[in-house]
Order: structure tokens, then C-alpha cells, then sequence
């Protein structure tokens, strides 16, 4: 039974507890149940964001400046959209 000590709340733990273990890059991490737990559900949150376009202000504020049109800038976020599955 092999033991590690967890790279975030620094407790030991079995492979039989469960945990995962790998790198970041070339840095080896382990991180116990609970740790992997937590940083799976911040992930979950994280994909739950809705999408949050441009306001009009900043729109109007881009085109006055920048001499963008506003078709452009509607492309260039049905693009980002797109990119990002809707939810950033």
C-alpha cells in the first residue's frame, strides 16, 4: 500500500483511499479525496457561468473610440461565444 502526502492540505493518504496523482508540467502532485474533491466542484462552478457579453455603454464606448462598426463587434462576440461554448 503506498502512501502520499497531498500537495494542497499536506495529509497522508493510501492509492486504496483514492486521490490522484501526476504533474503540473514537470511538477509532481498528489492530492487526497477531499483536495480532488473540492478542486472538481470549483471546476463544475466554473463551467456553470453563464456567457456575459458586452454592455451597450461598452459598446458604444469601443465604436467611438476604436471606429469599429457595431456588426463587427457583434461578430467578434459570436465568435468569443462560440469559442467558449456560450459560458464563460
Amino acid at each position: 500500500m503506498t502512501e502520499h502526502k497531498c500537495s494542497v492540505c499536506q495529509c497522508d493518504f493510501t492509492d486504496d483511499e483514492g486521490g490522484v496523482h501526476g504533474e503540473f508540467g514537470i511538477i509532481p502532485v498528489s492530492f487526497c479525496p477531499t483536495c480532488f474533491s473540492c478542486m472538481c466542484d470549483m471546476v463544475e462552478q466554473l463551467n456553470d457561468r453563464e456567457w456575459e457579453g458586452l454592455t451597450k455603454e461598452e459598446i458604444q464606448s469601443f465604436r467611438q473610440r476604436y471606429k469599429f462598426s457595431k456588426a463587427l463587434l457583434k461578430e467578434a462576440e459570436d465568435i468569443l461565444k462560440e469559442k467558449n461554448g456560450s459560458a464563460l
